[in-house]
């Protein structure tokens, strides 16, 4: 979906934010005939017709201009600066986050097929000193005041509760400092493989009111096959249930399930109907998506696929994410904020996703670390290099229609993947919001108007 160039043509729109998307060939016209016109700061999007766009244009050039029927209504609705939407918080210091990432451990008892951390696993585990020391750091109001909220995620770099003494330690520990220095509770979540639940985890989870993410593929075969333990993974599901623990399940969406999402979702409906939301978020697999065109079709059954599921799931009460629905959802300038995360090493890297030295891109990403005297060194200057990899850096972005909303993408994808394969991924995310803003008009015009969207086109 190449639309870069079409922002050319419309200069003063793109200056104010304002993005043109071709989307004639969705209603059976030519491609330039029908557009949307998106303003992302003011929350507005519209169907034009290629006239009409010519006026918005030149309204940006004249506004006193004389112009057809609506275009200053619009103008004006969409250049209102005083209500502009703004990006969500991106730190622009090392020492500025109100987000802590740990990973407690190298070590797993699963073997993934798709694991992005296998080339990392050791039977490295974070020391306890170097965990209270990162607390101590994050949790100081000589850093951060205490009317900020703070939040902790507890993640994997292998799987966090097979070091359960150490991660009760920090709960623990992270919200007696929490009072002790005047702040709220600190909200803290955990992602695991759902292997291990005692009955210690269960209470101490209830006793926080700690949200649990399990990553799971919810149909027996694909979780046999991709992550293997259904039957064990599953009777923890039903025991955290029955506990009142509602979890989100994290699903990764490969080749062999992307055109079972709906499937997912149903079984969810069926088997842990105690689930607060499902995550289906695509795969990122060199080792098996190694051309462009492999990824290319990947992508369109994930969307199609997606947006069959979702709607499904919505219908039903439930949520279906994904990161380009969250991030949809937001305006942001880096893909995201760029974390805090403490390795079992006790290093400090930017991104989560990275936290072992043979995973692609370590040194890259590593900006800090916890020393042994429990004091914290961050190279600032690093730390400005890696932040700024963001919507402002690339000039890929800089006419991108989803650009407040994919922001320069993941940068995993950088390590992982070559530019051609990165490229499709840009498509992807344009899809995927222009998909979304369909959708969204849709609704709204079946709402206002009682008729769809197709039917408001064809009486342009």
């Amino acid at each position: 979906m190449q639309q870069e160039g079409l922002q050319n043509n419309y200069p003063g729109l793109v200056k104010n934010d304002i993005f043109v998307i071709s989307v004639g060939e969705d209603f059976g016209k030519n491609r330039d005939e029908i557009a949307i016109a998106y303003s992302p700061f003011t929350d507005n999007a519209l169907i034009v017709t290629k006239n009409f766009l010519s006026d918005m244009q030149a309204y940006c050039e004249e506004p006193s201009g004389v112009y057809q029927e609506g275009v200053a209504d619009v103008m004006e609705s969409l250049l209102d600066f005083d209500n502009r939407k703004k990006c969500a918080p991106l730190a622009r210091s090392a020492d500025g986050y109100t987000r802590l990432a740990l990973l407690p451990n190298n070590v797993c008892n699963f073997k993934c097929s798709y694991c992005y951390s296998a080339q990392g696993r050791s039977n490295k585990v974070m020391t306890r000193e170097t965990l209270k020391a990162a607390i101590d750091h994050f949790i100081d109001p000589q850093r951060m005041p205490v009317d900020q909220k703070l939040g902790i995620s507890i993640l994997g770099g292998g799987e966090p509760l097979l070091s359960w003494d150490l991660v009760k330690f920090g709960i623990e520990y992270a919200q007696e400092r929490a009072a002790q220095s005047g702040y709220a509770p600190i909200d803290i979540n955990i992602v695991t493989n759902g292997s291990v639940f005692t009955r210690d985890i269960i209470d101490t989870i209830k006793k926080y009111r700690i949200p649990v993410s399990v990553s799971f593929e919810i149909l027996e075969d694909i979780q046999n096959l991709q992550r293997g333990n259904y039957d064990r993974v599953a009777a923890n599901i039903d025991l955290i249930i029955s506990e009142g623990i509602r979890p989100q399940l994290r699903a990764t969406i490969t080749n062999d399930n992307v055109g079972l999402m709906k499937r997912m979702v149903e079984e969810v409906l069926t088997r842990f109907p105690g689930t607060r939301e499902i995550m289906m978020e695509y795969v990122t697999d060199p080792e098996k998506l190694t051309t462009p065109e492999q990824v290319c079709e990947f992508y369109k059954k994930y969307l199609d696929n997606f947006f069959e599921a979702h709607e499904y799931a919505a219908q039903h009460g439930m949520l279906l994410d994904c990161s380009a629905y969250r991030n949809f959802n937001l305006l942001i300038e880096r893909f995201c904020p760029g974390d805090n995360t403490i390795t079992p090493d006790g290093e400090i890297s930017v991104c989560s996703r990275i936290g072992a030295p043979d995973d692609v891109g370590y040194q890259d990403s590593i900006y800090g670390r916890v020393n042994a005297d429990g004091s914290i060194t961050v190279d600032e200057d690093k730390f400005q290099r890696l932040i700024g990899l963001n919507v402002h850096h690339y000039e890929k972005c800089r006419d991108c229609f989803t650009r407040w909303h994919c922001a320069g993408g993941c940068m995993v994808h950088k390590y992982t993947y070559p530019e051609a394969i990165r490229e499709e991924i840009c498509n992807y995310n344009r899809e995927f919001t222009k998909r979304m803003l369909l959708r969204n008009l849709d609704q709204e015009y079946r709402r206002e108007s009682g008729i769809s969207l197709h039917e408001a086109v064809a009486q342009l």
